[in-house]
């Protein structure tokens, strides 16, 4: 044979193939062990043993309730495998637990012990040795149900949902209302589930372990109605699923197990209810009176007692049997992942070998490029020399020709300031003497504007001088024309008073004339029989008034406007004529 058909992958590939044929031989799809042998009641037993001793129910108050983690704060050790159970099977792990829930009823707790997190959750055991732990939580009370002599729970029981196991998987979830859930849906609830089976496990030995003691009557009183729902709701569910009550129907004998206990659960939570409703007064009843190991005396009594621990010897040589074919089911997986183990190792060892020629492949390919890097780096190390001694040439030169490109650039500066200077200069200068004329044509300027404003303001003055004098001569001339006015007004109102006075005086005399003309044409009465009626004297007429002259105007004087005074005007020359006293 040649070498390449001994070389890694081609062993790498021989390993693979005898890894799935070893696989394939550990894997055959077999039925998952998931029975519900104890599932169910034995339906073969006639009796019960006694009821185990309970702890004296305590009265006083009640500590303060102290709920369990939820599920996601509890610990996760490891997540269970899942197993659907048969079709047949499916309601056995619920059904048992209810049954047990119905058995105990509402009996007061037979005793409670303190666990982890503060919880102390109640305990019942029934007389076959089926053990019942509740601790509160958000939402009411999660319940832990165990088979006779078991340390792991066959049922899980939350406020939402119910888990079911056997031989350490979960093989069961149920809803709320009692529905068993499809295999996809309930392998979504596994996570909640490994974590109560762990906490169910402590539970147990902490309950085996740690002090028992009694339960507060007070406190039981205060939560067992959220016991009692959760337990109503459950038989509500069984009535209304027919899956569950068919169920049910095939499994009524195991029933008959459980009446004894029944009774006397149901006259202890009776006796419980009678102390309470005498507000827990006096010593604690004694809620099961007969002893341990028997019910009563007499030979029928100890021959059922006799027939009571067979049955409980078979009973527990079932859970034997059932614990050897868990460990004999638990040893072949033990050795089947052991196999897998082995040919898991042979596959590693495989994959080392190879991973080891790669790694020595990998390791000499390293080595040739190391060695090339080396070499093209020392090659780029002269490249560079070279290159730096080119560069260092180049920028001498190019040095040399910016040191004359400066000396030139400076000699062109040096002239170009000596030239801007010597223009700055002249500029100076030309700025100089047109300052200077500028200067002067404003001195003229001003000169000549002096000479004009002199002009203006001997100009202003003598008009200003004669407009003063017309001013006086228009004042004087007004004043006598207001003078010759007032005395034609006065010769005027001495003419009209006189005519006045001559009309006033014709007119008496005319009417004196006319009424003695009446007089004399009236003819005389007799004296003794008329009197003669009194005529008043005739009113006067009115004497005409003077008529008003019309003034002259005042001619307009050229003189600067002046303000005029209070009196002035038209009709202040009148109030003054007529203001002025009367000459004559």
């Amino acid at each position: 044979m040649s070498k390449k058909f001994f070389s890694v992958p081609h062993l790498f590939g021989i390993s693979m193939l005898t890894l799935t044929v070893a696989l394939a031989a550990c894997n055959k799809p077999a039925a998952p062990d998931v029975t519900a042998s104890g599932a169910a009641l034995d339906p073969g037993s006639a009796a019960l043993p006694s009821l185990p001793d309970v702890q004296p129910m305590v009265a006083g108050p009640a500590a303060p309730l102290r709920r369990a983690p939820a599920a996601a704060a509890l610990p996760r050790v490891r997540t269970l495998g899942y197993a659907s159970p048969s079709d047949h099977d499916r309601y056995a792990w619920i059904d048992r637990a209810n049954r047990i829930s119905d058995t105990i009823g509402d009996a007061p707790p037979d005793y409670g012990f303190d666990y982890e997190d503060g919880v102390s959750p109640y305990g019942w055991e029934t007389a076959g040795g089926y053990r019942t732990y509740a601790e509160p939580v958000d939402g009411g009370y999660r319940t832990y149900y165990y088979d006779p002599g078991a340390d792991e729970p066959y049922l899980v029981r939350d406020p939402s949902y119910s888990y079911g196991y056997s031989g350490g998987r979960v093989v069961t979830v149920y809803d709320r209302s009692g529905r068993v859930l499809d295999a996809i849906q309930a392998q979504r609830q596994t996570d909640y589930a490994s974590r109560y089976y762990e906490r169910a496990r402590s539970m147990r030995a902490a309950a085996n372990a740690r002090q028992r003691r009694g339960v507060v009557a007070s406190g039981w009183a205060d939560h067992r109605e959220v016991i009692s729902t959760q337990r109503a709701e459950w038989n509500r569910t069984q009535q209304n699923n027919p899956d569950w009550r068919a169920y049910r129907g095939d499994h009524r004998a195991d029933n008959q197990q459980l009446a004894d206990e029944r009774a006397a659960r149901a006259q202890a939570a009776r006796q419980f209810a009678t102390w309470q409703s005498q507000s827990f007064r006096g010593q604690a009843p004694a809620l099961y009176d007969q002893p341990r190991g028997g019910r009563a005396d007499g030979n029928g009594d100890r021959v059922r007692q006799q027939a009571q621990d067979q049955q409980v010897q078979v009973r527990q040589a079932q859970i034997r049997q059932e614990h050897i074919r868990q460990a004999q089911v638990q040893q072949a997986q033990a050795q089947r992942a052991q196999q897998v183990q082995q040919v898991q190792a042979q596959q590693a060892k495989v994959r080392q070998a190879q991973v080891r020629q790669a790694q020595v492949q990998q390791a000499q390919a390293q080595t040739q490029q190391v060695q090339a890097q080396q070499l093209s780096q020392q090659r780029a190390r002269q490249q560079q020399v070279q290159q730096k001694q080119a560069q260092q040439a180049q920028a001498q030169h190019v040095k040399a020709q910016q040191q004359s490109q400066q000396r030139v650039r400076e000699h062109q500066v040096q002239q170009q300031q000596a030239q801007k200077a010597k223009a700055q200069q002249q500029a100076q200068q030309q700025r100089a003497q047109q300052q200077r004329a500028q200067q002067q044509q404003v001195q003229q300027q001003q000169a000549v504007k002096v000479r004009a404003q002199q002009q203006r303001v001997a100009a202003q003055s003598e008009q200003a001088r004669a407009a003063r004098q017309s001013q006086m001569a228009a004042r004087q001339q007004g004043l006598a024309a207001d003078a010759e006015r007032g005395r034609v007004a006065r010769e005027r109102q001495a003419v009209a008073s006189q005519q006045a006075a001559q009309q006033r005086v014709a007119a008496q005399r005319q009417q004196a004339q006319a009424a003695a003309a009446q007089r004399a044409a009236i003819p005389r009465p007799n004296p003794a029989r008329l009197v003669s009626p009194v005529v008043a004297p005739p009113k006067p007429p009115e004497q005409p008034r003077p008529q008003r002259q019309p003034q002259p105007q005042p001619q307009p004087q050229q003189a600067t406007p002046q303000r005029p005074a209070p009196n002035s005007g038209p009709r202040g020359e009148h109030d003054k004529e007529h203001a002025r006293p009367n000459p004559g």
